[in-house]
């Protein structure tokens, strides 16, 4: 059996109660910032970008919406469409009440999305309104 002296063995047990030292030293791990809610997040102005277009759109927090041909736009009249929006998780229902896809039941369109700091990305669940189905898979950017 090989026994250790202090001298060689020694050096051993330093590194074991170092190594042991950084990993207490290190404390909790702690995680990154939150992300806001997607009800809080999707507020506010968006536009999809050439090819898809230049159109945008305004999200309020009182769940109102306005679509615009252009960012320039989206205070001027008319504007494209001006409805509702309302999501619950990641599935956004929008509703248009005046301008485009306001004929019988083309009035309200269903999305999947993504939503981000940087955009929001839709997915079309179900939407007999072919102008704003157009959206489906597109991202549009978030101004400002």
């Amino acid at each position: 059996m090989r026994s250790c002296s202090v001298a060689s063995c020694g050096g051993f047990a330093a590194a074991l109660v170092l190594v042991a030292l950084a990993a207490c030293e290190a404390g909790p791990h702690i995680a990154g910032p939150v992300k806001p809610p997607n009800t809080q997040l999707i507020v506010g102005e968006y536009e999809r970008h050439p090819p898809d277009g230049q159109t945008a759109i305004r999200f309020r927090p009182d769940g109102s919406l306005r679509l615009a041909k252009s960012k320039a736009e989206l205070d001027a009249e008319p504007a494209v469409a001006i409805g509702s929006w309302k999501l619950d998780g990641d599935r956004l229902t929008l509703t248009y009440d005046k301008g485009a896809c306001t004929d019988g039941d083309s009035r309200t369109g269903v999305y999947t999305v993504v939503i981000s700091k940087v955009g929001i990305h839709f997915t079309k669940v179900e939407d007999s309104c072919a102008r704003r189905a157009a959206i489906d898979g597109q991202t549009w950017w978030r101004l400002h």
